[in-house]
């Protein structure tokens, strides 16, 4: 699996997806990741702290990058990166 998330799979292109709390203060942030296959790895890094992230994946089976945060999911479109992040949100 680590070599699926290899460096050398990714464009460095990204995508900044996020849930405003008020018209200009983001409220979390996830960030979708180029592939070079143009698809879009979403990734969640914006814990408020390690006992928040410990209540949400200490009980599941997780992908985690100290750079990208918790693996979400693999998608095509900007719209579906929106979708997936506003469904785990």
């Amino acid at each position: 699996m680590n070599n699926f998330f290899n460096d050398e799979n990714y464009t460095g292109n990204h995508l900044h997806v996020d849930i405003w709390k008020y018209e200009f203060t983001p409220y979390i942030e996830a960030i979708a990741w180029v592939r070079n296959d143009s698809s879009m790895d979403l990734f969640f890094n914006d814990f408020a702290d390690d006992k928040e992230f410990k209540a949400l994946f200490s009980d599941k089976e997780y992908y985690y990058n100290e750079l990208m945060g918790v693996f979400l999911g693999n998608v095509k479109t900007n719209q579906e990166v929106y979708e997936m992040f506003r469904n785990w949100v």
